[in-house]
């Protein structure tokens, strides 16, 4: 067992994630034949319309499917949350069952959520299972397309510490630089990851104006930060550190890179037994924020991230149970 014997410090930030709210479905597919019927291919990522993600989806059996929230931003609040920091989270939902479920799971935890209701579906994400251990995405948006920048003006409440922004909105560039013109956003410390290496190449001139303005903490993953960069990560997070005050760049099973300015830290990997790997980079973030607002070491910051991250691998989904929560909280 491990225990992070640091003395607590009070809790005085408070952590606002802006970002896509998901329902990942799971699903054990009995072989290739759907997945070739839509030319999908075999463990890809594939971003659908409505229209094909519907047609599909009515194909597949769902009687032991496992519906669990996600989205990268709301899977970084929801840990803190039952980790003791006050939270908040702006997205959209649909008026659907999977928004309902969206919204209970991060009621629950403690996070203050207003939804914005937007006509249409609530996104979601399949992770279709093989039986070779392949694991093929079909991902819908669904309202989350539908999100304004009047939405998350009407939301943002000035009370608010630290700002965690879903790379994934990067696909509506106006959107994302609305909200960091906006006044209240100016006294918060912003917190961005990556989010896809789709993401750090399609959108790498708008990436260095947002990261070198606006970006304090930036999260990336090794092919992340070499499609932004151009470089391996050892010269890759050096360049990006000039840009904004902390860069971590996680390498799963490698372990994880911290930069702060000249301080510079290699941290290991926590041994775990993989069940499923969604969500280990958002909670590996969680953890991370967990130890940097309780004025940790970075090193000491990056145990802590590993450690979560361990425990989310060994479970389906980006959800640990409350019972798995309180035993965290007592080692933490």
């Amino acid at each position: 067992m491990i225990i992070f014997n640091s003395p607590k410090q009070p809790v005085m930030s408070k952590i606002l994630a802006v970002g896509n709210a998901l329902i990942d479905i799971m699903v054990d597919l009995p072989d290739e034949g759907l997945l070739k019927k839509y030319s999908f291919a075999r463990g890809s990522q594939e971003h659908v319309s409505k229209e094909v993600f519907d047609a599909f989806y009515q194909e597949l059996n769902l009687e032991k499917a496992r519906f669990i929230p996600g989205g990268s931003a709301a899977n970084v609040v929801q840990p803190l949350a039952h980790l003791g920091f006050k939270t908040g989270f702006i997205g959209a939902i649909g008026n659907d069952s999977h928004g309902e479920v969206f919204e209970n799971d991060l009621q629950q935890a403690g996070v203050y959520f207003s939804p914005i209701r937007k006509e249409g579906d609530t996104g979601k994400v399949l992770h279709l299972h093989t039986g070779d251990g392949e694991k093929t995405i079909i991902a819908y948006g669904g309202v989350n397309d539908q999100l304004t920048a009047e939405d998350l003006s009407e939301h943002l409440m000035t009370s608010y510490t630290h700002l965690v922004l879903d790379g994934f909105l990067l696909s509506n560039e106006e959107l994302v630089q609305e909200l960091m013109n906006t006044e209240s956003i100016g006294h918060m410390k912003v917190i961005f990851d990556m989010a896809s290496s789709h993401i750090a190449e399609g959108h790498r001139e708008f990436l260095k104006r947002l990261i070198k303005n606006h970006v304090d903490i930036l999260f990336a993953n090794d092919l992340e930060a070499f499609s932004y960069t151009g470089n391996e990560p050892e010269r890759g997070i050096r360049s990006m550190a000039k840009d904004c005050e902390i860069v971590v760049i996680k390498q799963g099973s490698k372990g994880s890179m911290i930069q702060r300015g000249s301080e510079f830290y290699t941290i290991a990997s926590a041994p775990a037994t993989l069940v499923d790997s969604t969500g280990a980079g958002d909670m590996y973030a969680a953890g991370f924020l967990y130890g940097l607002l309780k004025n940790y070491h970075l090193t000491h910051c990056g145990k802590i991230a590993s450690f979560l991250a361990s425990k989310v691998l060994e479970v389906e989904g980006a959800r640990l149970s409350f019972e798995n929560w309180r035993e965290i909280s007592q080692m933490v």
